[in-house]
C-alpha cells in the first residue's frame, strides 16, 4: 500500500512531463509536415 503513494504521483508527474513535452514539439512545429519527408526520399535528384 506504501508504494502506491509514491508510484501514484510518481505516474501523475511524468504523464504531464510526456504531456508538456508533446504540446511543447507541437509549438515548435516539429509535426507540421509529415508528408514531404518520404516524398523528398523518392525524387531523383537529377
Amino acid at each position: 500500500m506504501g508504494a502506491l503513494f509514491f508510484l501514484v504521483p510518481l505516474a501523475i508527474v511524468l504523464g504531464a512531463v510526456f504531456v508538456a513535452l508533446f504540446v511543447w514539439s507541437v509549438r515548435q512545429g516539429q509535426f507540421d509536415d509529415i508528408d514531404d519527408a518520404p516524398q523528398r526520399m523518392l525524387e531523383d535528384d537529377d
